[in-house]
């Protein structure tokens, strides 16, 4: 199974960072290349991207600093992205972001998505170093 993390280190401290990345409302400040739109239908996440409409979820954990997102075509068929959000030294917060290629992503998209991850981790280091 293919994967790729990428990586960026914020001058900002980690609850900040974890609460801005956890909230799901947040995802087209940083998601910019996956999340065209967001949308609430009940209590239910809708995404637009340029993929088509996808479901969208988050797991998290603010102890652990973890943010899974989760995102497919229905709700139960959704693929996870794992995020991890670190407390360094001097007031730096590092942001962990794992994609894995699952059987469901042909390797087209996930030459895509390889490209898309780079893009929104520089998101979140620009957003925090502005």
């Amino acid at each position: 199974m293919n994967s790729i993390t990428e990586t960026c280190v914020v001058n900002a401290p980690r609850d900040t960072v974890f609460e801005f990345l956890s909230d799901i409302e947040n995802l087209p400040q940083w998601s910019t290349k996956f999340v065209n739109k967001l949308s609430k239908v009940q209590d239910k996440y809708i995404a637009q991207t340029p993929i088509g409409e996808v479901f969208i979820r988050l797991d998290v954990s603010k102890t652990a600093g973890l943010i899974d997102i989760y995102a497919g075509p229905k709700e139960d068929a959704m693929t996870p992205a794992y995020m991890r959000v670190i407390s360094l030294s001097n007031n730096d917060t590092a942001v962990m972001f794992t994609f894995f290629q699952y059987d469901s992503t042909p390797d087209a998209l996930w030459k895509i998505f390889c490209q898309w991850i780079k893009i929104e981790v520089e998101n979140i280091r620009k957003h925090f170093d502005s």
